[in-house]
């Protein structure tokens, strides 16, 4: 029971990153990436600010767009900036 809802979540996540590479091919969606699925909420972690800035104006036609995908999997999106911890200073 327990794998199998880790494997089902993991495989969501997943498909929910592949569709934001569906949604535009602009290069600030490559910093943008699904971090979790929280009761309808889609949580977003960005590399960069100015790619949340971005994903912020446009969160509107994200939302319907993954909506058209996944009817009734995500209601909202909460995306913060979460730097890459590999990243040289």
């Amino acid at each position: 029971g327990g794998l199998r809802e880790v494997l089902s979540r993991a495989r969501q996540i997943s498909e929910f990153n592949q569709a934001l590479r569906q949604f535009s091919d602009e290069p600030w969606l490559a910093q943008i990436h699904v971090a979790n699925i929280r009761n309808g909420t889609l949580v977003l972690f960005s590399s960069s600010a100015a790619a949340l800035v971005v994903l912020r104006n446009r969160q509107k036609k994200l939302l319907e767009f993954l909506h058209q995908r996944f009817p009734s999997a995500c209601i909202a999106i909460e995306a913060r900036v979460r730097p890459d911890a590999t990243a040289q200073p």
